[in-house]
């Protein structure tokens, strides 16, 4: 008979726990494709106003359809960052790797949001000077 030894004998590894790091990533991942959908929807509404005013294409409707569905893509993009990023936050029980990304994809959107508000402002400021 072999000798076997207790299951204490044998070290445990330890898990690394981090919950919220999957929320936390698809935060940073959406916050940073938010913008870059909302940037390619602004060629194809301008492309969708050239389709409009130009008499030799009436009725083309595909430029509208794609530039708007980008448009609600940046607008669900921006939702998922806020909403994943509060859920890594609020699921880190500590200071954690899920915690540091969900604070790094809100500060991602934030940026973003103030970055559209100060384009916003400055649009309507430069419309009032003249």
């Amino acid at each position: 008979m072999s000798y076997q030894p207790p299951a204490e004998y044998y070290p445990q590894q330890q898990r690394s726990r981090t919950p919220g790091l999957g929320a936390g990533i698809t935060s940073i991942v959406s916050a940073v494709l938010s913008p870059v959908a909302a940037v390619v929807s602004i060629p194809l509404g301008v492309a969708a106003v050239a389709s409009a005013m130009s008499r030799y294409n009436p009725g083309n409707d595909v430029w509208w359809f794609s530039a708007l569905i980008l448009a609600l893509v940046a607008v669900v993009l921006a939702i998922v960052a806020v909403v994943s990023g509060l859920i890594a936050v609020f699921r880190a029980g500590r200071m954690n790797a899920g915690r540091i990304t969900g604070i790094i994809g809100l500060a991602i959107m934030a940026v973003n949001v103030f970055g559209v508000t100060f384009m916003v402002l400055l649009v309507l400021g430069s419309g009032q000077g003249s």
